[in-house]
């Protein structure tokens, strides 16, 4: 008989609690759900989502509103933990779902609809949604940690359509870009006549509530049994003990104040250009998600460069990836509406790096590391419930506050097409806007959609425009080095 190691904790299933009045469904946060809603506790709401789609369609306004309203109580219904609400402390959280909650209030509360006026602005939407902190409560009872928002306009164009958004707004343990874009591309088929046949039955809607993650990935990895697993947890505690210095932003010029209204910057390259840069990434046997970690760093380091005759790191601090591709049947992974990552961390000496002639050179020196590190990683079999061990790790003192608050994040999120149709017939979907509640540090996500690389950086107001602007030119820049006739000599 195998025994697993004291730091994988056991599965979490739901169990029904007879002892509440009404009995209540429960299970223990486990993983990037626990991690993501600690941090969400500890640091004011620092990481809940706001992340949507900008839509155009010729369907009228009263029509769109009602096909999402009805879209969101399917949504309820096949993933019932938007409808769940969180109790507990840092060291112990869990999901709580009433069953027999009034239903309408609840909708009623979770959908909402805005008017943009002539022009969607979802950024400027996105950034001013993220100021208020969560869980939405009527004053009558009801309570939803999700808010589904339409946001519509009133200006038509000459070929009879209009802009429209559909938006999440959320705790990150709830849901993440591959869940949440699943969630929304549900509801497009919803409003449109395809998709899922759902009908609604309350009295079973709990058991489409999504197993734990340990669960959701086949159960206990047996390699934990292994040096595979102590493996992962000795090379993070050695990153965190290193003292070199680590490629970062300079800190900047005043306090980050968190009910200012976040920054946002968004930049996208031809489909010419992108698709010259993916031919010429798999061409040198590398990844987007490499060539733009690479280049993002080198960004960083000529926008606050070290001085000479030091030493500096290229450090990932449990960077997230996706678990979507370790679900196991029967877990749907278009229905598993929950967060599901797993956390990366790296961190390697750049000198090598940085001794190469041209900034082409440089680029993919240090892309080709980073690229050969993700695939030892990714190649690991405990990697689909790291992010669980380490989740269950004793929290921190300082609360799990970042070792490294001042860097810029970069996050790839693939092709969007594999999550979302950009085409459901009466919905055409233009593009996707993410943002989180802000912290110190800047998140820059990258992706493409329309067969277009798209950069969109969103950071605390304390960082000013210009420096956001600059890291996304710059990596954007420094990225298409990787075409030949791109590169310079130095």
């Amino acid at each position: 008989m195998s025994h697993l190691p004291p730091y994988l904790p056991p599965a979490s299933p739901w169990v029904l609690d007879v002892n509440r009045s009404p009995p209540v469904y429960t299970r223990a946060m486990l993983g990037s759900e626990l991690a993501s809603q600690r941090t969400s506790m500890v640091l004011g709401g620092v990481g809940d989502i706001c992340l949507g789609l900008n839509l155009t369609s010729s369907l009228k306004v009263e029509d769109m509103i009602d096909r999402t309203r009805r879209a969101v109580d399917k949504l309820r219904f096949v993933s019932p933990l938007i409808a769940c609400t969180i109790e507990g402390d840092i060291r112990s959280l869990r999901w709580v779902y009433t069953q027999s909650a009034d239903r309408k209030a609840w909708l009623d509360l979770a959908f909402a609809v805005e008017d943009r006026g002539e022009s969607l602005e979802s950024s400027d939407f996105a950034n001013t949604v993220v100021l208020s902190k969560l869980p939405y409560t009527d004053g009558k009872g009801a309570v939803t940690h999700v808010r589904v928002f339409l946001l519509t306009t009133s200006k038509v164009r000459t070929d009879n359509t209009r802009e429209y958004g559909l938006f999440f707004h959320c705790p990150h343990s709830m849901m993440d870009a591959a869940p949440a874009l699943y969630a929304l591309n549900s509801m497009l088929e919803w409003m449109t006549g395809k998709g899922l046949d759902v009908t609604i039955m309350p009295s079973i809607e709990w058991k489409n509530l999504p197993v734990d993650p340990i669960t959701a990935t086949g159960g206990p990895i047996k390699e934990w049994e292994t040096s595979a697993g102590r493996q992962f947890l000795q090379e993070l505690q050695q990153q965190r003990n290193e003292t070199t210095n680590y490629i970062t932003l300079a800190r900047p010029s005043r306090p980050v104040d968190m009910t200012e209204k976040p920054l946002h910057y968004v930049l996208t390259l031809s489909e010419s250009e992108t698709a010259a840069i993916v031919a010429q990434t798999k061409k040198l046997g590398l990844s987007i998600m490499a060539l733009y970690q690479a280049a993002n760093a080198l960004a960083q380091l000529k926008m606050n460069p070290i001085r000479p005759g030091d030493d500096v790191d290229f450090a990932l601090e449990l960077i997230p990836t996706s678990l979507h591709r370790f679900l196991k049947p029967p877990v749907n992974p278009k229905t598993h509406l929950v967060s599901a990552l797993t956390p990366l961390s790296m961190r390697f000496p750049m000198a090598r790096h940085l001794k190469e002639p041209t900034e082409r050179e440089r680029l993919i020196s240090t892309a080709r590391e980073i690229h050969e590190r993700l695939k030892n990683l990714m190649a690991n079999p405990c990697l689909p419930q790291f992010g669980v061990v380490h989740a269950a790790l004793p929290p921190p003192r300082d609360g799990g506050r970042m070792q490294n608050p001042w860097r810029c994040g970069v996050d790839s999120l693939g092709v969007l097409e594999a999550f979302v149709k950009t085409d459901h017939g009466a919905i055409k979907v233009d593009s996707m806007t993410a943002g989180n509640r802000k912290g110190p540090y800047t998140t820059l996500h990258v992706w493409t959609i329309h067969k277009k690389l798209t950069f969109d950086i969103q950071g605390a107001a304390a960082w000013g425009e210009k420096t956001l602007r600059t890291i996304v030119g710059e990596t954007a820049r420094i990225g298409s080095l990787i075409l030949e006739d791109r590169s310079a000599k130095l």
